[in-house]
């Protein structure tokens, strides 16, 4: 990361004046100056020209986040529980048949050739799993157990069994269903009915029974009026477009899956083992939910054909717990590898959340246009430590490409040149980043050359460019500046003589670690000639 937040260094090079020491010696100093380049650099300045970078107070740090939801989608509901009643023969036989409890079926009048008529309701316990549903998919499943002595339904020219859902009052019919005869002593029917009905489905609900009955044809079966035709039912494979006060079990939903871009541009680092981040860092979830959820969040930073996945120190999972309403939750460095995953400085990042939704508790309402909302933010102080004794070597980039600064020095001619006597450069520096800092300044009359010398460290090609260097700067308050002298023969002047010249900084950083980085850097140079006195620099 720390190749994006190079300073571009200001160095203002001035010619100071002095009087001769000495009346009579045909020398003395003039000023000149020249801007090699202009500019001030912090890490407020970082913030607003890099995008991925922010100033907190006077503290840079890099931030990318983005934000994504998915949809819930159909809503799954597990079965419900069978709830279960009786109708009891007693409750619905003429009581001339019920006068007859204990005594075979013979005894009835005109037996075989008899007929009940019946309509009952009955009223079922509400079901637990929720309150009110609409159904995208789901089965009503009626079982009904006749115990009785007369058989359930199409009787000898009477009517068939007609079983009629009705919601919790008994006035709207829910769904109906006609079964075929279920026999006496002991018959089993079972039917689905499909409750797609596009209209809410409460959860008390009452069934109605009408229809004729035959008695059995076994004439020794004895009449019991306690006995009954029990009824069972069961709501299976549900999916709904919405539930109130409902049981909502784990089911995945769609993945939430994206891409977050990194905003850096790319300066050149020389050696990238030779330092790391160790600052802190962190992943910052603000998730929405309508319901508890449980998310699987992978995340792999990527430039160039490297990726460092997301992983827990320890090789813990990275599981996420969503509560209903909104979950804070953070990942710091302290446990994951979120430096190491800044270190490749990436381009950007791949994210997706798994996610589970529900967990069986209940839930006020869940509606299938509801959705889980996530904003992710990556966070981390600009904080390294260099391993290599003498620091590393970054190369200021433009736009991907390696910054030239051209300046126009057309104002130190010929005759300032030939009369050179020696001169100085006395360096200012207010250095408040938080590291030691240099830099070498290559200078040309040719911008190739400085290109072709750009990577030579130590011994440049002196035909092609001068090299002036300023060692590692230590920190200073804000108040307070440090110095460096640095002599300059003819020879690295020049250069200077044409009407421009080619510039190019390299910077040089060491820092263990210690803070991020703060503040920023100037440097200020004057650079003073002694030049002797002559006919042809009066004439100029």
């Amino acid at each position: 990361m720390f190749k994006k937040v190079i300073p571009i260094l200001i160095i203002l090079f001035f010619i100071g004046c002095s009087i001769p020491d000495e009346f009579g010696i045909p020398s003395w100093t003039t000023q000149f100056r020249l801007i090699f380049l202009h500019d001030t650099y912090d890490a407020e300045a970082i913030a607003d020209t890099v995008g991925s970078f922010v100033a907190n107070g006077d503290t840079l740090q890099f931030l990318e986040s983005t934000e994504d939801f998915q949809t819930i989608g159909d809503i799954e509901i597990a079965d419900t529980e069978v709830k279960t009643t009786d109708f009891v023969l007693g409750d619905f036989v003429p009581p001339e048949i019920a006068a007859l409890n204990g005594l075979p079926v013979s005894n009835l009048p005109n037996y075989p050739d008899i007929t009940i008529p019946f309509g009952i309701i009955k009223a079922f316990d509400p079901f637990d799993e929720y309150e009110e549903i609409k159904f995208m998919e789901g089965f009503l499943e009626l079982t009904i157990t006749n115990n009785t002595v007369f058989w359930m339904g199409d009787a000898e020219d009477g009517n068939p069994l007609v079983i009629n859902v009705l919601d919790g009052s008994g006035e709207t019919l829910v769904g109906n269903v006609v079964f075929p005869n279920i026999a006496p002593e002991g018959g089993i029917g079972s039917q689905m009915i499909d409750l797609q009905t596009g209209e809410p489905f409460p959860n008390t609900i009452q069934l109605e029974l009408t229809g004729q009955g035959d008695v059995t044809e076994n004439a020794t079966a004895i009449i019991d009026t306690s006995a009954a035709i029990q009824l069972g039912i069961q709501i299976i494979d549900i999916q709904a477009d919405w539930v109130t006060q409902a049981h909502i079990p784990s089911q995945e939903i769609e993945i939430i899956s994206g891409y977050i871009e990194a905003d850096l541009p790319q300066p050149e680092i020389v050696n990238e083992d030779s330092f790391v981040f160790n600052g802190y860092s962190a992943i910052i979830f603000n998730i929405v939910s309508p319901a508890p959820a449980l998310a699987v969040f992978e995340l792999v930073s990527k430039k160039s054909g490297v990726e460092v996945p997301l992983v827990h120190n320890e090789g813990e999972p990275i599981n996420i717990n969503i509560s209903e309403g909104l979950t804070e939750f953070m990942l710091t460095s302290e446990n994951y590898n979120i430096n190491e995953m800044l270190q490749i400085i990436p381009d950007g990042f791949d994210y997706e959340f798994n996610t589970l939704i529900g967990d069986n508790t209940v839930i006020d309402s869940l509606n299938y246009a509801d959705s889980i909302g996530v904003d992710i933010e990556i966070v981390a102080d600009v904080q390294i430590c260099t391993f290599e004794e003498e620091g590393i070597w970054i190369i200021p980039l433009d736009n991907g490409e390696i910054e030239i600064n051209e300046e126009d020095v057309a104002d130190f001619d010929e005759t300032i040149y030939d009369a050179f006597k020696y001169g100085k450069v006395i360096f200012k520096y207010w250095n408040t980043s938080g590291m030691e800092l240099g830099f070498d300044l290559l200078v040309s009359d040719d911008s190739t050359n400085v290109l072709e010398e750009i990577f030579n460290f130590e011994n440049p090609d002196t035909t092609k460019v001068q090299m002036f260097r300023i060692p590692l700067m230590e920190e200073t308050t804000d108040s307070t500046y440090g110095e460096y002298e640095l002599n300059i023969t003819q020879d690295k002047l020049d250069f200077f003589l044409a009407d421009s010249v080619y510039i190019v900084p390299r910077i040089n950083i060491s820092s263990q670690g210690a803070q991020p980085w703060t503040g920023g850097i100037t440097i200020q140079g004057d650079l003073s000639i002694e030049v002797f006195i002559s006919s042809e620099l009066f004439e100029d």
